[in-house]
C-alpha cells in the first residue's frame, strides 16, 4: 500500500437535501450552471466588442439551446453510446431504460458534448445564415470553462479517479471498494462496521443504497475512514489534472489569442481548441484509471480523441481559406 496517500476522499457530492423530496442540490449540477453562466458572460463581452458573430440580443437564446441540446443531451448520449451501453449491453438498458434521463446522478461524456455542441452550432448558423465556423469559434473559447467545472465536480463526486501511484499527490477514493474482490470487500466492510458501531452486513452485496450508506459514513466518521484506508490504493487525482489541462490552460490560451488576433479567420479558434484539448486529454488519460476497454495500451478516451484531432485539422483547413471570425 502507498504510505504517502494519507488523504481518504471524504467530500460530499450533495450540497443540500430538499426536505420532503428525494431531490438534492448537488455540486455536479451546480458545476454545469456555473459553466453555462460564465461561458455566457465571456461570450457576451466578446459579442459587445464585435469579436463574436452572434449578437448580444440573440446570445441568450443561442446559449440556452447549446446548453440543453448540445452539452446536456450530447454529453448524456455520448456517455450512453460510448461507455454505458458497451458495458451493460442491451439487457442493461431494458432493465433500467430511465438511466439515460437521470443526469443528476452523473455520467456525461465530454466527446459526446463536443459533438452535440458542434451539431447545435451548425444548425443555428444555417438557420440564421451565419458562418458555422465563426459560430463554433466562440463556443470553442468558452468550452474549457465548462470542462474545468465538470472535472472539479468529478473530483468532488469521487468518480473517474486516477491510476494507482506512490506519488505524494495520491488520494484514496472509497468508491474503489466497489471494485474489490468480494472477499476483500467483505473484510473492509466488516472493519468499517466495527469502527462505526453500525450493522453494515448488507454492504457485502451489490446494493446501491447500502453502498451510499458506507460512503456517507466514510465522509462523516474518521474512524470508518481509518478502517477503510488500508484496503484502498493511493491514486492520482486525475480529475484535477484534467480540470487544469483541459480547462484553465486551454481557456487562458484561447482567450488571449482571441483578444490579440482580432482579424483571425473563422475556424481558427475551433481548430486550436480541438488540438489543445486532444493533447491535454491524451496526456491526462495516462494518469486516469481506464473506465472502458484498453487496446494495446490505448484507452477508449484516447481513441475517441482522435476524432477531435480530425475535427481540429478540418477547422484549421477551413480557417486557411475562410473569412474573419466576426
Amino acid at each position: 500500500m502507498n504510505a504517502l496517500a494519507t488523504y481518504v476522499h471524504n467530500l460530499d457530492p450533495v450540497i443540500l437535501d430538499i426536505p420532503g423530496t428525494p431531490l438534492a442540490l448537488r455540486w455536479y449540477g451546480l458545476a454545469y450552471v456555473a459553466g453555462f453562466i460564465l461561458g455566457y458572460l465571456v461570450l457576451l463581452a466578446l459579442s459587445k466588442r464585435r469579436m463574436y458573430v452572434v449578437g448580444p440580443d440573440k446570445l441568450g437564446d443561442f446559449i440556452t439551446s447549446v446548453c440543453i441540446f448540445g452539452v446536456l443531451l450530447g454529453g448524456r448520449l455520448g456517455e450512453f453510446f460510448f461507455y454505458w451501453l458497451p458495458e451493460n449491453g442491451l439487457g442493461g438498458f431494458l432493465d433500467d431504460p430511465l438511466w439515460v434521463l437521470r443526469v443528476w446522478e452523473g455520467g456525461m461524456a465530454s466527446h459526446g458534448g463536443i459533438l452535440g455542441v458542434l451539431t447545435v452550432a451548425c444548425l443555428y448558423a444555417r438557420r440564421n445564415k451565419l458562418s458555422a465556423l465563426a459560430v463554433c469559434d466562440g463556443l470553442a473559447i468558452v468550452a474549457p470553462i465548462g470542462l474545468f467545472f465538470g472535472r472539479v465536480a468529478n473530483f468532488i463526486n469521487g468518480e473517474l479517479y486516477g491510476r494507482i501511484t506512490d506519488s505524494a499527490l495520491a488520494v484514496k477514493f472509497p468508491q474503489e471498494l466497489f471494485e474489490l474482490p468480494a472477499a476483500e470487500r467483505l473484510e473492509a466492510i466488516t472493519q468499517a462496521e466495527q469502527a462505526a458501531g453500525t450493522p453494515l452486513a448488507q454492504l457485502a452485496h451489490e446494493n446501491e443504497g447500502a453502498f451510499d450508506t458506507l460512503l456517507r459514513l466514510c465522509r462523516e466518521n474518521t474512524a470508518v475512514q481509518d478502517a477503510l484506508a488500508p484496503h484502498l490504493h493511493g491514486r492520482y487525482p486525475s480529475q484535477l489534472f484534467e480540470a487544469v489541462g483541459e480547462g484553465l490552460l486551454i481557456f487562458a490560451v484561447l482567450i488571449t489569442l482571441r483578444l490579440v488576433l482580432k482579424d483571425a479567420r473563422a475556424g481558427f479558434f475551433s481548430g486550436v481548441f480541438c488540438l489543445l484539448y486532444a493533447a491535454a486529454r491524451i496526456t491526462c488519460e495516462c494518469f486516469k484509471q481506464p473506465d472502458a476497454a484498453v487496446w494495446h495500451g490505448i484507452t477508449q478516451g484516447q481513441l475517441l480523441t482522435l476524432i477531435v484531432v480530425a475535427m481540429g485539422v478540418f477547422f484549421l483547413c477551413g480557417a486557411a481559406r475562410g473569412k474573419r471570425t466576426a
